[in-house]
């Protein structure tokens, strides 16, 4: 009789195929220069390529290989053989631990032209060659708004910074980026979470400070429960809390649990009532700097269109010089520029629209009655509103972005299109990062 044929289990012991393994040992590696991410870029004495975080451009090192990024290693340093010219003490204890900051050991100046150069290699690559402006270089103790990360497990609670690189929780006391009013809150609020914060799991606490009180919005896992309100009311008459909101397990429109008075911040010479969780620039100096910038490309324009209006941020300095059209798609935020136009006394020269500008972009007649333009869109750019930009006969558009790469793309229209970049100013507001805000002119002779 024949033996039945053997059966195999599959997939259990089945094995993916394996790549080849990463070198052991240490390597030598010089650093060349430094990455778009802020990595350094180096090479050893075979010529094969490296990224090293937290490396300057001159370091020789050794390397402790710990993955690859395409065909090039990425390391961690185990030694500083010989350091660059470059290279300071980084000013913050929780430097490399900390997932905020990865370029504080760089010096000032070689800082600042690496912003410069990051924003001139990206547009080089859409085949754009500008002169920038010098860049505005906003600096620490600035920043006024967070998010701080919480985990509850078991017993224990552990607030601070998400680390750079896992879900670990860097717990800190202070950051040298915050404002002031800002950093007095992190204590308090590690003090409140045990109190109110009753289910395991991980959250957030987003806070913003725009003005003479603080919006915090609670975005912890679970519901609130009843005898956490009368720890929220005591901590928010204390701490000069102007709104506190919960979002149950970050999900979903927060629930304002205590208004105190209204948490306000000043545009131009309005002081507008901010809505929970506001877009606004991280800083009152970049945000001058840019409104300033914006100012100084117009001319004698006279009807001007403000796209991705948020609360107003330009809206109202804008209103100065002429009458403006504010869009924006996040509805709450335009009523509170709606309702502050009207208390400064500008209603008649600010109008709304709620539009969503990915969708429903403005063409054609729609943007011909316009003088000016000044938009300033998400992450993401503004890849189909600048498409119909770059069909009209405006004579100015002032361009603001936080990524330069998108950014890069929405300048190719607009050139294609006939317009040309007059200026590019850097702006610095996300300190000791690999970030970096492009503000610009672009401009179209009259047929």
């Amino acid at each position: 009789m024949p033996k039945p044929p053997i059966q195999r289990r599959r997939g259990r012991h089945s094995a993916k195929p394996q790549g080849p393994s990463l070198p052991k040992d240490p390597m030598e590696v010089t650093i060349f220069g430094i990455g778009t991410k802020g990595d350094g870029m180096g090479k050893d004495d075979t010529g094969h390529g490296y990224y090293v975080p937290y490396s300057a451009e001159g370091d020789v090192l050794k390397v402790r290989i710990t993955g690859k990024r395409e065909n090039d290693y990425v390391g961690e340093i185990s030694e500083i053989i010989t350091p660059s010219e470059h290279r300071i003490e980084a000013p913050c204890p929780h430097y490399t631990k900390c997932g905020g900051c990865n370029l504080q050991h760089i010096d000032p100046e070689t800082y600042a032209q690496w912003k410069s150069h990051k924003v001139a290699d990206i547009l080089k690559r859409s085949q754009i060659s500008i002169n920038l402006d010098k860049p505005v270089l906003v600096g620490p103790n600035c920043r006024r708004r967070a998010s701080f990360a919480v985990m509850k497990k078991g017993k224990k609670i552990i607030f601070g910074f998400n680390a750079k690189g896992s879900h670990r929780i860097e717990e800190i006391d202070h950051c040298l980026l915050l404002t002031d009013p800002l950093n007095a809150l992190i204590s308090a609020l590690r003090d409140l979470m045990p109190l109110i914060m009753k289910r395991e799991g991980r959250g957030d606490i987003i806070v913003n400070y725009p003005g003479e009180a603080a919006d915090i919005v609670l975005a912890l896992p679970g519901p609130m429960e009843l005898k956490a309100h009368q720890h929220l009311v005591t901590f928010a008459e204390k701490h000069n809390i102007g709104r506190l909101s919960w979002q149950q397990d970050g999900k979903g429109t927060p629930e304002t649990i205590i208004q105190r008075c209204a948490v306000t911040t000043q545009f131009g010479d309005a002081l507008v009532e901010l809505p929970t969780s506001p877009f606004l620039q991280p800083s009152k100096e970049g945000e001058v700097a840019l409104v300033d910038f914006a100012l100084s490309a117009l001319r004698n324009e006279k009807k001007i269109l403000d796209l991705y209006a948020g609360c107003g941020s330009f809206t109202f300095a804008l209103a100065k010089v002429g009458i403006v059209h504010a869009v924006e798609s996040h509805a709450p935020a335009l009523k509170a520029l709606e309702l502050s136009a009207g208390r400064a006394g500008l209603g008649g020269r600010i109008t709304t629209e709620v539009r969503d500008l990915d969708r429903q972009p403005l063409m054609g007649k729609e943007l011909s009655k316009f003088d000016a333009i000044l938009f300033d869109p998400p992450r993401a750019g503004a890849r189909e509103q600048a498409r119909f930009l770059a069909e009209s006969n405006i004579p100015v558009i002032i361009a603001i972005s936080c990524n330069p790469a998108t950014f890069g793309r929405d300048a190719v229209a607009l050139i294609e299109g006939g317009y040309t970049l007059e200026r590019v100013m850097p702006v610095d507001q996300f300190t000791w990062s690999d970030h970096v805000e492009v503000a610009a002119i672009f401009r179209k002779a009259p047929k």
